[in-house]
């Protein structure tokens, strides 16, 4: 604890007496059972004390990563509020390319403080113990520190928030803590028996796969030698390899990207039976058979850290595991989501965002004919693909609107004539024909996309519609020197900041809100955060009533010139989830 520069307090609990009770498997950080160091208060006694302090509404409360302590404290029955401040929050608002993310690199980046490291404590590898195991002499310093500096930072950083116009956007990040620990918390079902299942299976196709492979190769090798699979290939099958790029020992690359641009010339089928295998293979190892052994043994659940400062758009990051990045564009990779299961007597309630970020594009540039499109509800895609190619909305094809939808996603991320060329059977000079009609119809996007790429040139940042920004300092460097390919992705970058940051400001107002909506007035609990997608686990018995605050909750957290439509959708598995 601390509450003011140079002095910071620490109060030992837990410390073990000595290591070898840890090392018998009482290595627990509030260990009961272990004999505990003298001179500790306890534990009952410690939180009875602090309680008023962290619980009083008129006291802010100051952390770096303030996530972290929330969660620690509530598991002990103490529930921090408010959440006053987190400098590691502060510090990625004002910098959100910062590389002093962690508090000891902040302070030595900022107050010129070197701080001890915690393997200065606790070592590293085998011999690593835990803190319960530090000395209370040795703990005192450094956890007294790590206050004392926390509250050093604040008051600087807190100045450079303000300046930049940014103490809302801060609110948010810091209202958005406590909801994140919550849904960290409350985890999600998995049906471990059923990917039990699926592993077999995914097995069983693999090898009957790698057979196939291995009868049109004529003998057996190692399919995940990048060395072999190239001999394989173009020495012995002689599929064409001109312009195609080498590894560092010489062999032609294998990539997926490189296997995709062989399937025309491949009349065997080995390149497509090599892409299925490397799909199941990574199917089943990153998640069919590592999903199971990160479910908690006490809740039977598996619990994902929420990362607030992972990205520099804003977007929220998931880890350990990863559940935003669950397939869903294959079948296969689709069966994984019906793993992921409601507790009986209750349902999955996804809702997302329809088409956010194009909506956001229409606000921002103002277009006419995209924002005639909204606002009548149209399908943008065949709209887009209608204007274009000077046809009816009645006479676009499907190829014609897949084509368009891939052009209007595309320009968001700075797509060019070269990569629609790459990504399509036009060429060049059709895709950059595509691209002229585009803008012919679409005046405004463009005037957005090229005011835009300038502004970043000359302030060297933009922003999203609540004023999140991101710098680029390629464009500080001299002309003539900076390197284009840089030049050319933050362009890319800088076009793609305003409408995806913004998209993701507005999922966590409509969190925040739906969060406030929730609390004390249904059992409803958020679980996932999926970019522009919302997964709760709601009751039976409230799934019509929940389902109506969500939508309206989330089509309201913002009024863009555009509606924000959302979709709702429920079901006992991820996978099942319907309208």
């Amino acid at each position: 604890l601390a509450v003011e520069p140079p002095f910071g307090y620490y109060i030992p609990v837990g410390h073990i007496e000595n290591q070898e009770q840890a090392k018998s498997g009482q290595m627990m950080l509030f260990a009961s059972e272990a004999k505990l160091a003298e001179n500790q208060l306890p534990m009952d006694k410690v939180l009875t004390a602090i309680r008023p302090a962290l619980t009083n509404p008129d006291i802010p409360k100051i952390a770096h990563n303030a996530k972290f302590d929330y969660i620690i404290l509530q598991r002990h029955g103490l529930t921090i509020s408010p959440i006053g401040g987190d400098t590691m929050i502060a510090e990625w608002l004002s910098d959100p390319g910062t590389k002093f993310k962690g508090l000891k690199d902040l302070a030595l980046q900022r107050l010129g403080i070197e701080m001890t490291e915690i393997t200065e404590l606790i070592g590293k590898g085998r011999n690593q113990i835990t803190f319960a195991e530090v000395p209370i002499e040795d703990a005192a310093p450094y956890a007294a520190a790590d206050a004392d500096m926390t509250l050093r930072l604040y008051e600087p950083l807190q100045a450079e928030v303000k300046e930049k116009a940014m103490l809302e956007l801060q609110q948010l990040e810091l209202d958005l803590i406590p909801i994140l620990a919550d849904m960290e918390q409350a985890g999600i079902g998995v049906d471990v028996p059923f990917l039990k299942e699926m592993s077999g299976e995914l097995e069983t196709q693999i090898n009957e796969e790698e057979a196939r492979i291995f009868e049109i190769a004529g003998h057996p090798f190692n399919v995940n030698s990048t060395q072999q699979l190239s001999d394989v290939l173009f020495k012995e099958l002689n599929l064409p390899h001109e312009r195609l790029r080498r590894t560092s020992s010489g062999h032609y690359s294998t990539a997926s990207d490189v296997l995709e641009g062989l399937k025309p010339a491949d009349e065997q089928g080995i390149v497509k039976s090599i892409l299925n295998y490397r799909e199941m293979q990574k199917l089943k190892s990153t998640y069919v058979d590592a999903l199971p052994e990160m479910v908690n043994e006490e809740t039977g659940r598996i619990h994902t850290s929420f990362n607030q400062t992972g990205a520099i758009t804003g977007r929220i990051a998931s880890s350990n595991p990863n559940l935003q990045n669950i397939p869903i564009r294959t079948e296969m990779g689709q069966q994984i989501r019906r793993g992921f299961v409601a507790r009986p007597g209750w349902q999955f309630l996804a809702a997302d965002y329809s088409q956010v970020e194009l909506r956001i594009l229409a606000h921002i540039s103002q277009d006419e004919a995209l924002l005639d499109a909204f606002r009548h509800d149209q399908d943008i895609h065949r709209t887009t693909a209608a204007a274009v190619y000077s046809i009816g909305l009645d006479d676009v094809t499907y190829n014609q609107r897949r084509f368009a939808k891939a052009v209007n996603f595309g320009l968001i991320y700075g797509m060019g004539p070269f990569r629609l060329a790459r990504d399509s059977e036009l060429t060049l000079a059709e895709a950059e024909n595509f691209i002229k009609t585009y803008f012919e119809r679409f005046p405004g996007i463009n005037e957005y996309l090229e005011k835009t790429k300038e502004l970043a040139r000359t302030q060297g940042y933009v922003e999203t519609l609540f004023g999140r920004r991101r710098y680029f300092p390629v464009f500080q460097v001299p002309a003539g020197r900076a390197n284009r390919q840089a030049v050319n992705r933050a362009e890319r970058e800088a076009v793609n900041h305003p409408i995806q940051g913004t998209a993701a400001d507005i999922v966590k107002i409509a969190m925040v809100r739906l969060h406030k909506a929730l609390t004390g007035n249904y059992q409803a609990k958020m679980l996932l955060q999926v970019h522009d997608e919302l997964v709760l686990e709601v009751p039976d018995a409230e799934v019509t009533a929940v389902r109506e605050i969500v939508v309206d909750t989330m089509s309201g957290a913002f009024e863009l010139a555009v509606p924000l439509k959302v979709e709702a959708s429920t079901g006992h598995n991820w996978l099942e989830l319907k309208d």
